[in-house]
């Protein structure tokens, strides 16, 4: 059977309706090539029907409906796809007047083109567009869950000191308002990365959802009983003077997995009833990825080029059955058996490297702590410190020796300083950015940061951009070493920037501690931001591309090629 040239049937398709500058939009269902058109006088129906691939044709009102068949209307439209994104305008056409914008155009194509082939630093920047292009879209919902959950955070709070009742109807509510986006964080992101991949969105919801599936030992989960565990096996005894379990964690406002224990409680009964653990499949741990990011962008990108490579190769009369499910069922095996244990592994080595680096002296542990973390967060890694942190929490709510006070947990202001930091860095962009969009998203996403909600920041703003995510990462370093030479602590967890206040009110010393904490980090970002970062001023003379004079020397250049392989 001779092998279809979709390539030149989707050639001769966009000749037949007048060519590319008659096409004002073009899309696909399951059978049909619909193209929008300006002018549809201009349609040759006898090339179309000449096809082999033409099942028939279709009007709705100015779009056409070219009929291909299932599996084949998608080749086409890729080839469509390419052909409408390649330029064929010869360079005298370019520069006449009435094409002038479309060359300008074509430059900024060419300018991004050789900013994409320059070296290691090129390749960075290609990719954090990318970044941008993924979590752009998503960003209103985490910026809106952001925002309510650090609102419900502060309302906490504030209520829980007058005994309210957090267990009610509206506090169920107020939980499914603020956690959804975040638990489903990998949904999004799998969603948003396949559709920028150029693969099936609706596999990318499919395969997020599994990712996060209740039947998978959550991630964090995990890291609270682990921290549990090694509480009560290190503070419940029979014997008098004993701390009492209950009444220590209680006081840390953290919250029981499982049953609650007490003096009399046997370890290893608690243990094997509330434990949560990985799925071990012989040696290899299975877990779910609730609230990661990385892995879900991973498996996005792995699992639209697997859903092209399937449709390479799989018989068009069984493509819309076979390779959903192929795709699906390989990817899902790769995201857990492959890059589940590779991330546990990872995790285990940043638990190991966060323990020895807060061990450094004079405030650079927490600062080079600070500066990092962000970057954990990228990784989705961040939550096995959430044991971590439970554990420095609880240690500091023991009295000290002879009796002394109890010292409370630094890591707190840990966080702090490196979520407050990346919304100085984004207010900044905000501030100096000319596009309105960018200002709104700049500002939304500073916003998010005060009431401790840093993803709108690094993925709407900073992390594309590059610069200002390394200059807030500064700025989380320095508010880091200022919280470590004062050794600004405090006795709890969960809540960060503006909510978290409330934990320093017991002692003003730590209070206005706090309070440095965030004014450093905060300026420090904003300042380096806005003085270094030249993005904006450069998007102010090349809106369009390059600027007037680059585009003379773009052309003259042209021509000089143009006449030397003529001559040749």
């Amino acid at each position: 059977m001779k092998k279809k040239d979709y390539a030149f049937e989707a050639k001769r398709f966009i000749k037949a309706v007048g060519g590319k500058s008659n096409i004002e939009s073009y899309l696909h269902c399951v059978t049909r090539l619909r193209l929008n058109l300006i002018d549809k006088t201009k349609v040759n129906e006898d090339e179309i029907k000449a096809s082999s691939l033409t099942k028939g044709i279709n009007y709705s009102q100015n779009q056409l409906q070219i009929i291909l068949g299932s599996g084949v209307v998608e080749a086409v439209y890729e080839e469509v796809q390419k052909e409408m994104e390649v330029s064929n305008l010869s360079l005298d056409e370019k520069l006449s007047n009435d094409k002038l914008e479309d060359f300008k155009l074509q430059a900024k194509a060419n300018k991004e083109a050789l900013r994409n082939k320059s070296g290691f630093f090129g390749q960075i920047q290609k990719g954090m567009r990318v970044l941008g292009d993924i979590f752009v879209p998503i960003i209103p919902a985490i910026v809106a869950a952001g925002l309510a959950m650090g609102v419900a955070a502060l309302l906490k709070q504030i209520l829980k000191p007058s005994g309210a009742e957090l267990n009610s109807l509206l506090w169920i509510i107020v939980d499914i308002i603020t956690k959804t986006a975040f638990d489903s964080l990998a949904v999004l992101v799998c969603w948003s990365t396949v559709k920028r991949f150029g693969g099936n969105p609706v596999l990318g919801i499919i395969i997020g959802l599994m990712l996060v599936s209740p039947l998978l030992p959550n991630k964090g989960s995990i890291a609270a009983y682990d921290a549990q565990y090694d509480f009560i096996k290190n503070n419940i005894s029979s014997e008098n003077g004993m701390v009492n379990a209950y009444d220590l964690w209680d006081k840390a406002g953290l919250k029981w997995i499982g049953t609650i224990p007490d003096a009399t409680t046997n370890l290893e009964d608690w243990a094997l009833a509330n434990q949560i653990a990985p799925i071990k499949l012989w040696i290899i741990p299975i877990t779910g990825y609730q609230g990661s990011v990385l892995p879900a962008l991973i498996i996005g990108i792995c699992l639209a080029y697997l859903e092209k490579w399937i449709k390479s190769w799989m018989p068009k009369s069984v493509n819309m059955i076979f390779t959903p499910f192929l795709t699906i069922a390989i990817a899902l095996l790769i995201a857990l058996f492959f890059f589940g244990p590779i991330l546990l592994m990872v995790e285990q080595g940043i638990l190991i490297a966060t323990k020895a680096i807060l061990g450094i002296k004079y405030g650079f542990g927490t600062a080079i702590i600070a500066g990092l973390l962000q970057g954990i967060v990228i990784t989705g890694c961040h939550q096995v410190l959430q044991g971590l942190e439970m554990q420095l929490v609880i240690d500091g709510s023991l009295p000290g020796a002879n009796g002394a006070d109890p010292a409370g947990s630094i890591f707190n202001a840990i966080w702090t300083a490196s979520i407050i930091s990346q919304g100085g860095a984004a207010m900044a962009i905000a501030i100096k950015a000319k596009d309105k969009s960018d200002k709104e998203l700049g500002f939304s996403a500073a916003l998010s940061t005060f009431f401790g909600i840093t993803e709108p920041a690094i993925f709407g703003t900073n992390l594309p951009k590059v610069k200002p995510f390394i200059y807030a990462s500064i700025g989380a370093f320095f508010g880091g070493l200022f919280a470590g030479a004062l050794n600004v602590t405090c006795p709890g967890m969960g809540v960060t920037v503006v909510p978290g206040l409330l934990l320093y009110t017991g002692d003003w010393v730590k209070l206005l501690g706090i309070i440095g904490v965030n004014i450093i980090a905060f300026g420090s970002a904003f300042l380096l931001t806005f003085f270094l970062f030249k993005e904006g001023v450069e998007a102010k003379k090349t809106k369009l591309g390059l600027k007037f004079d680059e585009l003379k020397a773009k052309v003259k250049f042209d021509k000089i090629k143009f006449w030397k392989n003529k001559g040749e």
